[in-house]
């Protein structure tokens, strides 16, 4: 393995725990939440194309740190999330998961919340058909 792909995942990871820091900690997000997710997933890929492992890598850490600005709620259903859905695929495959739940559970109606992130991603993903 060579020094510079080595200095790169470093490197990589050195930006990932600053935004995670500014993200968890001071919550102040650095980026959009599309280009962490694109971060996050170059570092995956480097570890797994080049056999990389870091205590840092987000293969075996979520996050940062919380704020202890944050109130603790727990929630009486499940919050769902979409992970990192970056096309459409995904996002079908994301209602099938609510829906296989919901029938499991035996409800026929459901509300939803899109936050802003959703919407970026929609922004993005409608930005990608039109060209």
């Amino acid at each position: 393995m060579s020094n510079s792909l080595l200095k790169k995942y470093k490197k990589k990871l050195d930006l990932l725990d600053k935004y995670n820091k500014f993200y968890y900690q001071k919550q102040r997000p650095l980026v959009p939440d599309l280009e962490y997710d694109k971060l996050k997933i170059e570092i995956l890929e480097l570890e797994k194309k080049n056999n990389l492992l870091d205590i840092r890598s987000p293969s075996l850490k979520v996050g940062y740190k919380p704020s202890k600005k944050f109130e603790k709620f727990r929630h009486k259903v499940k919050m769902l999330s979409l992970s990192n859905a970056f096309n459409k695929n995904d996002l079908i495959n994301f209602q099938k998961k609510i829906f296989i739940s919901l029938i499991f559970i035996k409800i026929s109606r459901f509300n939803s919340v899109v936050n802003l992130k959703f919407m970026e991603f929609l922004a993005h993903l409608n930005k990608k058909i039109e060209k």
